[in-house]
């Protein structure tokens, strides 16, 4: 069965994103090392992205060519999206990921974060969060968690420093009362 898996950096203070939705402050850095032995494994097991509109809209606004294109794409929205790259779709994410799941191919990506990833860990359909914590404190913006109504246990598989960038990688260990 394929795995859902959350991959992203967040600030030190919790944040995907600062108050105006922007990654600038996520730009500086420029570490290949994480790039070649954090992500390049990572995307090597992914065939499939899910994200939110605002997420969507973010990254096409930092970008004139949609990043992947090589795989299928899902995007979150109640309006249609003009392009051949994502597939615009109005379905419950829990039900998205239940149908996908037991599909045939490579793991799931779920992009960006705050209500699509706290629905996922609710309803124990995320497998795992690698998460690459930064030095910044950005006191406001967009957290990657938002407030949930269940408790999650995930287990520490593995961590590593790549310079500024603490990479934290867990697995869900199951539903708890």
């Amino acid at each position: 069965m394929r795995k859902v898996k959350f991959y992203g950096a967040i600030s030190l203070d919790g944040y995907l994103a600062d108050q105006n939705n922007s990654l600038n402050w996520l730009f500086k850095y420029e570490d290949k090392n994480i790039m070649e032995k954090s992500y390049q494994p990572f995307i090597k097991d992914i065939d499939t992205t899910i994200m939110g509109r605002q997420t969507y809209d973010d990254l096409m606004s930092m970008t004139n060519e949609f990043p992947y294109s090589d795989m299928t794409n899902y995007v979150l929205t109640h309006r249609s999206i003009d392009s051949n790259e994502v597939i615009s779709i109005n379905t419950p994410i829990e039900r998205l990921i239940s149908k996908l799941k037991i599909q045939s191919g490579k793991d799931i990506w779920i992009i960006g974060g705050g209500k699509i990833v706290s629905t996922l860990i609710e309803n124990h359909l995320i497998d795992s969060l690698q998460i690459q914590i930064t030095p910044d404190i950005l006191g406001n913006g967009v957290k990657l968690f938002t407030k949930m109504n269940s408790h999650s246990e995930f287990k520490l598989i593995n961590s590593q420093r790549y310079d500024q960038f603490i990479d934290l990688y867990y697995e869900l260990k199951g539903p708890t009362a």
